[in-house]
């Protein structure tokens, strides 16, 4: 699944950036990259059930990629929230063609 921001998560990265000078972000800016996550399901209904169980989780991961403050991070997570600040594009085929297994580079 790729995950990319919409228009109200990219207003609230704006809004949140302390430094006066910093370039504001566009969607279009923003659009160019997703996180892409490796989820085991099948089809969209089985996408909205694993969204629904996991939604908190992955609202936090996508926060803290852009800020670690609590303070500045919206306090409704819902899964109607996530829904309205982030876009989902299921893909049930993925090929990995590197020659070395995945790891994890934050495990140590």
């Amino acid at each position: 699944m790729i995950l990319r921001d919409r228009q109200p998560f990219v207003d609230w990265s704006n809004a949140g950036d302390p430094s006066p000078t910093s370039h504001a972000l566009t969607l279009a800016e923003v659009s160019q990259e997703g996180t892409v996550y490796h989820v085991e399901v099948e089809d969209e209904d089985e996408l909205a059930r694993w969204l629904a169980s996991h939604q908190q989780k992955l609202f936090e991961v996508e926060l803290n990629g852009w800020y670690t403050y609590p303070v500045v991070c919206p306090g409704d997570r819902s899964l109607t929230m996530l829904k309205y600040w982030c876009s989902f594009e299921l893909h049930t085929v993925v090929l990995d063609t590197a020659a070395y297994p995945l790891e994890d580079d934050e495990e140590t």
